[in-house]
């Protein structure tokens, strides 16, 4: 329990966007959400503020990642690119909820926004500090395996451009297919 009503836990956005791209990570962790609020896990009543906790701010750590770590990356840079952005997604989620939580009027006197927010960080600033361990430790032998279709490493590498010769194959397939009825 970090805050009222708030729980504690990873959050994975960084890393759910790296690996399928920070477009496909928004439908895919909502859906997530969809299905832990129809369980009873999360909540229908606060499913409009995880869906921005969660997903608006966490799946777009990708782009944090990309402008870190640059077009030509190496592994350290690239380690060091995804823990800065789960450590700022995670301490944004955490400062997000505080808020919220603050003004909410479900949530009654929690002390207003000078004991939420700060409830949060006290656990969400660690937090954030292992799961960009996590990330970086998992992201960057990822990176390394050719055969693996990483949705969001390639876009960081720049591979899903449509002129990029290496999916040159890849897109008259496509074409192809679609021209049969495939």
């Amino acid at each position: 329990m970090a805050s009222g009503a708030s729980t504690w836990h990873f959050l994975g956005g960084t890393i759910v966007s790296m690996v399928l791209g920070p477009f496909v990570a928004i439908i895919s962790m909502t859906l997530t959400l969809i299905l832990q609020a129809s369980i009873g896990d999360g909540g229908i009543s606060s499913f409009g503020a995880n869906i921005f906790n969660m997903v608006i701010i966490g799946a777009p750590s990708f782009f944090v990642v990309k402008s870190l770590a640059g077009e030509n990356f190496s592994d350290r840079r690239l380690a060091a690119s995804v823990f800065v952005a789960s450590w700022v997604s995670n301490v944004c989620t955490a400062l997000a909820v505080g808020i919220e939580t603050s003004i909410a009027p479900l949530a009654g006197n929690l002390g207003g926004i000078t004991v939420t927010v700060p409830t949060m960080l006290i656990w969400y600033v660690p937090t954030g500090l292992i799961e960009g361990i996590i990330a970086a430790v998992l992201i960057v032998p990822l990176s390394h395996i050719k055969t693996l279709n990483l949705h969001g490493l390639d876009r960081l590498r720049n591979r899903n451009k449509p002129n990029n010769p290496q999916n040159v194959g890849t897109i008259l397939s496509i074409q192809n297919n679609v021209n049969q009825g495939k």
